[in-house]
């Protein structure tokens, strides 16, 4: 049976990616965004990244668009693992596996349109995507321990995302200077912060020490890609190489790697701990 559910995940990632590509062939000459909103109020310089505009395809920025399948790939993983999870009566990874997979597909949507179109409204989706699934990492740290009802946290990630909605309604270059990085530093310091008051009464398993190195080694070579990319240091328009798109592929591995790091942890085990339920 859950092999069955592994290759169905599997075929509808290829399908996808594989329906992108052909269309973006198809529609090369007949961009399909001309009528929605720029991302940018400038005509210089507005959009921080490096690769080149095909502003007659469908995939404007095509690398950095197709490298958004990464963080679908980390959602599709985190959904087979609620339903595993729940065939095996292992209820205590439903919000974890559940939730967090749905916001990054929802995210990879969001990211994608972005890049693809370059208009505002894949941008507002791309940063509340963004910004819900860091949300979700530093509450579901600060939460994990505590007696909080399944529903009281569902209603708090929305009621999250509803007002990340709100903020997101702002410019290139404008936001990706300011607004974006502040938000995502203060909620990744929390993440942090939170961390290490857990760590005071409890001791961390090797194999969360591996996830946890491995998640912060793909997060600063993300950050430091992101901004070689943003400030043209290096820099290749036309190249499928794209240093934004490395970005991407290793902000979904430090996601991927947060996600197993917090499957590592069996402290709370033989806990009633009725979020995680």
């Amino acid at each position: 049976m859950m092999i069955f559910v592994r290759i169905c995940f599997v075929l509808i990632f290829i399908t996808l990616f594989a329906a992108v590509l052909v269309l973006d062939s198809y529609l090369t000459g007949k961009s399909p965004w001309h009528h929605f909103e720029s991302s940018t109020k400038q005509r210089i310089d507005g959009i921080p990244f490096c690769e080149y505009d095909r502003s007659t395809s469908l995939l404007r920025e095509r690398s950095n668009s197709l490298s958004d399948f990464a963080f679908l790939a980390v959602g599709f993983y985190m959904l087979v693992q609620a339903i595993e999870g729940q065939q095996k009566a292992r209820a205590k990874n439903t919000i974890l596996s559940l939730i967090n997979g749905l916001a990054n597909c929802a995210h990879a949507i969001g990211s994608w349109l972005n890049h693809a179109c370059r208009c505002q409204l894949g941008h507002r989706l791309d940063l509340t995507g963004m910004w819900l699934i860091i949300v979700f990492i530093s509450f579901y740290s600060l939460i994990r321990h505590a007696n909080i009802k399944t529903f009281l946290f569902t209603l708090i990630f929305l009621a999250n995302g509803f007002i990340l909605w709100i903020i997101s309604d702002i410019y290139y270059p404008q936001s990706y200077d300011n607004e974006e990085k502040l938000l995502t530093t203060i909620l990744i310091v929390i993440f942090v912060l939170s961390e290490g008051f857990h760590l005071r009464s409890k001791s961390i398993t090797a194999k969360q020490l591996k996830w946890f190195g491995l998640g912060a080694l793909s997060l600063i070579i993300g950050v430091v890609s992101g901004q070689l990319d943003a400030s043209k240091i290096v820099c290749w328009p036309h190249s499928w190489f794209q240093l934004h798109a490395v970005w991407h592929i290793c902000a979904a591995c430090s996601v991927l790697a947060i996600y197993e790091y917090f499957r590592a942890d069996t402290s709370f085990i033989n806990k009633k701990i009725e979020h995680l339920t």
